[in-house]
């Protein structure tokens, strides 16, 4: 085995999900379908995405309250100033080994995706705290998330 294998298989591990990274303000990618609520205009009914945890309810193992990472910002943000108000925006320089340039995250809509859905995917590793803070910020205060979703995804004011 030559030194890129190793190096491939390392990545293969470090990338693997498993219950224990599973955490708030952990980031994701995997494979979420119109099935998880996303919406697709081009015709397909599933594609990769990372996603930031939110909420985790154990006794369900569902990821409540993700939000995704995208590569450009929503065009609902373009129309609606509330709901831009609901962009964050990732510094590349702060992830190079996750982020190939600036993303936003969507802080306008919540899925909950199944552990077994994460399990599938790739683990990139957890945001700095500033960013998760940030993120916070945003879901607690937005009128784009309804009261009673706040609720149930244990959103509040801190």
């Amino acid at each position: 085995m030559d030194f890129r294998e190793l190096q491939d298989r390392y990545k293969a591990e470090q990338r693997k999900v498993t219950e224990d990274k599973i955490i708030v303000g952990g980031l994701f990618r995997t494979i979420l379908s119109t099935n998880d609520g996303l919406k697709f205009k081009d015709g397909r009914t599933s594609k990769p995405k990372r996603m930031i945890i939110v909420g985790i309810d154990k006794t369900t193992k569902t990821c409540y309250g993700t939000v995704l990472v995208n590569t450009k910002m929503s065009p609902l943000a373009q129309v609606s100033p509330q709901y831009f108000a609901t962009q964050y925006c990732l510094k590349q320089k702060n992830y190079p080994e996750y982020l190939d340039y600036d993303s936003y995250v969507d802080c306008g809509v919540l899925f909950a995706i199944s552990f077994e859905t994460l399990k599938a995917g790739e683990y990139f590793g957890v945001l700095n705290q500033n960013d998760i803070t940030s993120i916070f910020d945003i879901l607690e205060t937005t009128k784009a998330i309804s009261t009673k979703d706040k609720k149930r995804f244990n959103i509040r004011r801190r």
